[in-house]
This record gives structure tokens, sequence and C-alpha cells, in this order.
């Protein structure tokens, strides 16, 4: 589709190598962007993972964009991964950005007609030119240490909570945007720096989406570039958070990555005209966290990634932390829009994910107050008010409950899932931390669940 066409070319290549630092050049048609990252540590930095930093961000606009040159060297490997995530943002936001939402980022001339939503449109038809050859030569000396990917959201600190509990000094790993976001992560930061070795990277990607949509004549900038708690493009975003972990993984002797995915529940997922995809969140899914460990393996480093909490929904992750973990529950602040007052972070109170975080905490009998969340007893109604991005069948255990001030029991939203194939629950846990995990889900949870007839139904005997 031409009309969505924003870029001619987007050239990446990498401008300055540090022990601690590197500086990819994009260029931009006539323009010029220089992507920073800097690390809290040394690190084993080359062109190579350099490079792949920098076309992690990219992959972002490869949509909009008629080619895309790598001007850094890149094996076999690489881009074969590179092809795939390019294919797969294409599909996704094609369909979860321009179609099956409609959102309102984007100005009306510009959205698909029904002839245009096409397996071929959602495709697109960026070229990619890839300029040198790589040999890779990786590997991870030691590879003893966990590494969990931490934002201050409650997926990430449960995680290193359960970590902390089965192992020994898992390594809180932080990725410092240059926007307002970091504000959420910085409380947790700012705290877990002092009591553990925390890794951190700041880089300004913040800065260069922002740099990238005010160059996009597609998007309505008086929607995109208002107060949102969503991004207009962008939905690659975690795999720009693990290219910037692969110059760590030797130096700090990361075998495993753990990330905070949570349920998603697969009944409310399904084909788009005919055309399978993710829902916006391939890079929070299982099919990524096998293809990027299988990446890290054809590499040479051997890093599996994985998630503790993808067979439970978020009311569950809310009550384990808050129950089992209080000292970790004071850190958390899951908000885009948090704000500094008096030296701590405070959410915004008001935004779908803050009104989730409100409900979980009804549900797990937490003290919003803790973490600078209102109590107010408006919180149905604002809900009501508001597009929540809660499963809707976890929606409507929350408010029921809360509305008749007792939740339902034995049912699948406080249930461990067993998902695609699974035989036991945590199937795809490294096998030496599964048994571990499960033994401290169980306890808040109630009992298996899987589908059946396209419903999910209770594991008897």
């Amino acid at each position: 589709m031409n009309k969505i066409r924003c870029f001619i070319a987007i050239k990446i290549s990498v401008e300055l190598i540090e022990k601690n630092r590197a500086v990819i050049l994009i260029r931009i048609d006539d323009d010029t962007f220089r992507l920073y990252y800097t690390y809290n540590h040394d690190v084993n930095l080359n062109e190579n993972l350099a490079g792949l930093m920098g076309i992690s961000a990219v992959i972002n606009y490869s949509l909009f964009t008629e080619r895309i040159i790598l001007d850094f060297p890149t094996s076999k490997v690489d881009r074969k991964m590179i092809e795939e995530m390019v294919r797969i943002n294409n599909k996704e936001v094609f369909i979860n950005r321009l179609c099956r939402r409609r959102y309102e980022f984007f100005r009306n001339e510009f959205l698909p007609g029904d002839e245009d939503i096409t397996p071929e449109n959602a495709a697109g038809d960026v070229k990619l030119i890839f300029t040198r050859d790589f040999d890779d030569q990786y590997v991870v000396k030691n590879p003893d240490s966990s590494a969990v990917m931490s934002s201050g959201g409650k997926e990430s600190l449960l995680t290193y909570g359960m970590m902390r509990e089965i192992t020994t000094s898992p390594i809180p790993y932080f990725f410092n945007e240059s926007g307002g976001h970091w504000k959420a992560a910085k409380h947790s930061y700012d705290v877990m720096k002092a009591q553990t070795k925390a890794a951190k990277v700041w880089s300004n990607i913040d800065r260069f989406y922002n740099y990238m949509n005010h160059r996009m004549p597609i998007l309505d900038p008086e929607v995109s570039f208002s107060w949102a708690d969503d991004y207009p493009v962008q939905l690659f975003l975690f795999p720009v958070y693990l290219f910037a972990m692969l110059p760590s993984l030797d130096v700090l002797g990361i075998g495993d990555i753990a990330m905070g995915n949570e349920m998603d529940d697969p009944l409310e997922t399904g084909p788009y005209k005919g055309m399978n995809h993710y829902f916006g969140v391939y890079d929070q899914s299982l099919d990524f966290q096998n293809r990027f460990s299988k990446y890290m393996d054809e590499k040479g480093f051997g890093v599996h990634l994985w998630s503790a909490l993808y067979n439970i929904y978020g009311t569950v992750v809310e009550n384990i932390l808050v129950n089992r973990y209080p000292d970790l529950f004071l850190l958390q602040r899951s908000c885009h829009s948090c704000h500094y007052d008096n030296g701590d972070v405070f959410p915004c109170g008001k935004c779908s994910k803050c009104l989730g975080v409100r409900l979980f905490l009804e549900y797990a009998g937490g003290n919003p107050e803790k973490i600078h969340y209102p109590t107010s007893s408006d919180l149905m109604a604002s809900v009501n008010k508001e597009k929540m991005k809660l499963d809707p069948e976890e929606l409507a255990f929350l408010t029921e409950g809360l509305e008749h001030g007792k939740y339902k029991e034995s049912t699948q939203i406080t249930g461990i899932h067993l998902l695609g194939n699974e035989r036991v629950p945590f199937e795809n846990v490294p096998d030496k931390y599964r048994d571990s995990l499960n033994r401290i889900v169980e306890f808040y949870t109630d009992g298996k669940w899987v589908t059946k007839n396209n419903k999910w139904e209770k594991v008897t005997g």
C-alpha cells in the first residue's frame, strides 16, 4: 500500500563503540538520528551487536518503509531472524494498528479500505539490503546467572521475587528509556541497585520513536502526540530490550533471561479476515520466546528466554506479589504516566493500567496507598468509563467481585493454565526452576485448567 509509505530509505550503521557505550547512526532519507546506548557496566560490544540493536528499533517502522539498508556485519542467522521479525511486525502493525481496531492514531484517509485488507498488503513490501557478512563466534563464560527483565511493573517484580527465593542472586536488568516511562522503573532500580548487582542500559530510544512518529504524515498529530497509555505505531518493544542485553551476556555470565509475560487467553484470539496474528503482542508470546531462544543458540550464546507467568492471569500475579513479597510490592509502579512528588514516584491513578492495578489490589487485599494509588470509592465508575485492556472474563471476575463484595471461587481466572500441548504446568520454564515455581504458584491458585470444546475446564484427579 503506497499510501501508507512514509520513508524511502532507512540506513543503519555503527558510528562509535566504547567499553560501555555505543552510538548507532540511523539515516532516514535526508535526515539523521543518533541512537545511544550507555551501560552501567563494561560490556563486550562489537559492530555486529551494536548494529542489531539499531535494526531492532527500526523494525517498528518496516511496514512504512521502502527499503532498509543494514550497513553493518550480519550473519546468516541474523538475517533469517531479521527477515522473520520484519514479516511478523508488518502483519501485526497492519492488522492491529490499521485494521482490526481502527486506531484513532491514524488519519482516516490512510486507513485501508475493505478491498485493501489482504495478506499481500499485511506482509508489506520493504526491501532489506544486507551489506556485509559476519561469522558468529559467541560464547557465554560461566553462564550461571539468571537475568530478570525489570520494569517496576508487577510481572517483573514477581518474577524477580520468585527467582530470588529459589536461586542465588538473580540479576535485575533494567532498560532506561529516555522518556517518561523510566519513571515507573526508576524507583525499583534505585532500591535494587543498593541491594543487588542491578544492571542497566540507558538509551534515547523514546526520543527515536518520537522523532520517527513526527515524520509520519499518516498519523493524526492531535491524537498521536497527546497523552495516551499506548503507542501509535511501535509493537516490537521487547526485542529492543533483549538486543540491548546481548553485550552483557558474557560479562555478567547470563545463562537465561526471564521476562514477565502473563496469561493471554487463547480462546479470545482468532484470525482476522483469514489472517492469523498475535493481537499485537507477538514479542510477549511463547512463540517469540522459543524463537529468540533458538536464535541465541544459533549465534552461540546458548541463552534461554522464558516467562514464569505465562499461564496465570494478572489477578494471580498481583495476589502473589502482595502476599508473598511485600517488600517488592512496595516498589510497584505500573503506569506509563508516573510523576515525581517529594522525591518519590507516583502513578497517575486514572489510566487503564492504573485502574487494572486497583482492581487487582481489591482482590489481593493490598493497600493501594502503600504504592501511591488512590483509594477513592469511584473505582467502578472509573472502570466503566475507561476502555480497559484486561481480558474480558478477567475483567468480569474482578468487577463482579468488587460490586458484590465476594469473588467467585473455582474459576479459571485464578487457576494455572495448560497452554498449547503442555502436559504439565510451566512446561516452557527451564527444568531447574519448574518444580520450585510451580510450588509457589500452586499455593495461590485454584487448580489446573485446560481447554476442551473451546472452553476452559478444570483438571480433575
